[in-house]
C-alpha cells in the first residue's frame, strides 16, 4: 500500500514536471515550502510588534514615574515613607528620602525625622547619603548633630568631610573651632583642596582671630597653593586682624602676585578700617586706568575690589566708579560690580539694581542684582510689578503704532 501511494506521488510529480519546467524534486520541495504573505499581512504585523514595544516602553516609562513618584503629601504619610526607605530603599532613592524631610512642615514630625537621621550617619557607609544627610542637618540647623558632624570631619572621604565643615559653619558651631582648628594645622598647605578651603572659611565666620599668625606664616611661605592663599587673605580681613596689614599690603602692591589675590587683599585691607592705605589703593586704579584696554581687561577684577575697597573706607567718589562699571558691556564686569555694590544701600545703588534686575540682558546680571537686592531688605515683588506695568505700557504703544 505505501509502494503504491509512493509510485502515485511520483508519477503526479512527473505529469508537472513537463508545465512548470522544474524538476520533480524541486516541484516538491517548491510545494512544501513556498508561502506567499501579503504585503499588508506583513505590514501589520510588523505594526503590531512596534505598537507592542512602545506599549512596552511606554509601561516602564509609567511604572518608573509611578516609583519616581513622591507618596502621598500629608506630613504624616511622608514621614512613614521617608524612614521605611531610609531603612531598606537603595542608596539613591534613600538620598530623596532624606531631601524630603525638608519639605515637612509638621516641626514635631520633622525633628523626629531629624534623630532618625542622626542616628542613621553614625554608622552609614555611603559616601553619597552621609553627604546628602549632613547638608540637610547644616541647612536645617540641627544643633543637636554637632557632635555626630564634628566626628564626621575624619572621614576618609573629603566630600563627606567638607559636607561636615560646611554644616558647622551653617550652624555656628563654635563649640568644634578647637576641633577644627587643629585639623587645619594638619593639612598640606602645598596642596589645593576644598576639604582645606572649607575649613579656612568656616574658621573664618567663627572668628578664630588665634590663627591669623599661622595664616600671616602660611601666606608668605612660597610653598603654599594659591588657592590656599586667596582663602587665608580672605581669613584676615573676616577675623578683622589689624596686625595683619602689613603682609596684606605687601600682597596688594605686589604688581608680579595673581590679580585675584591682589583682589582679596585689598578687600581685606578696606575691611580692617585702615584708612591710611587709601593712598596705595588710589596709586592702583590710577595705574590700571593708565593701560590701553586690551591689557585692562586682565584687571578689572583688581580695579573694581580696589573701588569697592575706597568706598568701604570712605571715599564718596568711588560709589559713581562702581555704577559705571554696571554700564561696562562685559556681562563678567557687570556681575562683579554687582556683588561688590549691594554693600552700598543707598538710593542710586538700589536704582541701578533694580534697573538691573529687570532690564539687563544677561539672565546671571539680572539674577544676581534680583539676589543683591533681597540682601538689602529691598521688597523685588515691588519690582517685579513695576516690570509688568513698564511691559503693559510698551505694548499698548507698539499697538497704537
Amino acid at each position: 500500500m505505501k509502494t503504491r501511494n509512493l509510485i502515485l506521488l511520483v508519477s503526479g510529480a512527473l505529469l508537472l514536471a513537463p508545465k512548470t519546467g522544474l524538476p520533480a524534486a524541486q516541484v516538491l520541495t517548491a510545494e512544501k515550502t513556498t508561502v506567499v504573505v501579503p504585503k499588508k499581512v506583513e505590514t501589520k504585523a510588523a505594526s503590531d510588534k512596534t505598537g507592542k514595544k512602545d506599549a512596552a516602553k511606554k509601561s516602564d516609562k509609567t511604572a518608573k514615574k509611578d516609583i519616581d513618584k513622591e507618596p502621598p503629601q500629608t506630613d504624616e504619610k511622608k514621614a512613614e515613607w521617608i524612614e521605611q526607605t531610609l531603612d531598606y530603599g537603595i542608596q539613591e532613592d534613600r538620598a530623596k528620602a532624606i531631601n524630603s524631610i525638608q519639605q515637612i512642615k509638621d516641626k514635631g514630625t520633622r525633628e523626629k525625622l531629624l534623630k532618625k537621621l542622626i542616628e542613621t550617619i553614625k554608622d552609614e557607609e555611603d559616601p553619597e547619603v552621609l553627604k546628602k544627610a549632613i547638608t540637610v542637618l547644616g541647612e536645617l540647623k540641627e544643633s543637636s548633630s554637632v557632635p555626630v558632624l564634628t566626628d564626621k570631619i575624619n572621614h576618609p572621604s573629603e566630600d563627606v568631610r567638607t559636607a561636615a565643615v560646611y554644616a558647622l559653619k551653617n550652624m555656628n558651631a563654635v563649640s568644634a573651632k578647637e576641633r577644627l582648628v587643629q585639623k587645619l594645622k594638619e593639612q598640606k598647605l602645598e596642596d589645593n583642596s576644598n576639604f582645606t578651603e572649607a575649613l579656612i572659611q568656616t574658621l573664618g565666620e567663627m572668628k578664630a582671630v588665634e590663627l591669623a599668625q599661622f595664616a600671616k606664616e602660611s601666606m608668605e611661605n612660597a610653598k603654599t597653593n594659591e588657592g590656599i592663599k586667596e582663602a587665608l587673605v580672605i581669613f584676615l580681613g573676616k577675623v578683622q586682624s589689624k596686625e595683619s596689614k602689613d603682609v596684606l599690603l605687601k600682597i596688594y602692591k605686589d604688581e608680579d602676585a595673581n590679580t585675584t589675590l591682589r583682589a582679596y587683599a585689598v578687600n581685606s585691607l578696606s575691611k580692617l578700617g585702615i584708612k591710611e592705605v587709601t593712598g596705595d589703593i588710589k596709586d592702583t586704579i590710577k595705574t590700571i586706568d593708565a593701560y590701553d584696554p586690551k591689557k585692562k581687561k586682565n584687571y578689572y577684577t583688581l580695579y573694581l575690589y580696589s573701588v569697592a575697597a575706597l568706598a568701604r573706607l570712605g571715599d564718596e567718589a568711588a560709589v559713581p566708579k562702581l555704577i559705571n562699571a554696571l554700564r561696562s558691556n562685559s556681562s563678567q564686569v557687570r556681575l562683579k560690580a554687582v556683588t561688590l555694590i549691594k554693600e552700598f544701600k543707598e538710593k542710586r545703588t538700589i536704582d541701578i539694581l533694580k534697573y538691573k534686575m529687570k532690564y539687563d540682558q544677561n539672565d546671571k546680571v539680572r539674577k544676581e542684582a534680583k539676589k543683591a537686592l533681597e540682601e538689602m531688605g529691598i521688597d523685588v515683588a515691588d519690582v517685579k510689578e513695576e516690570k509688568k506695568e513698564a511691559d503693559k505700557k510698551k505694548d499698548l504703544k507698539s499697538q497704537k503704532k
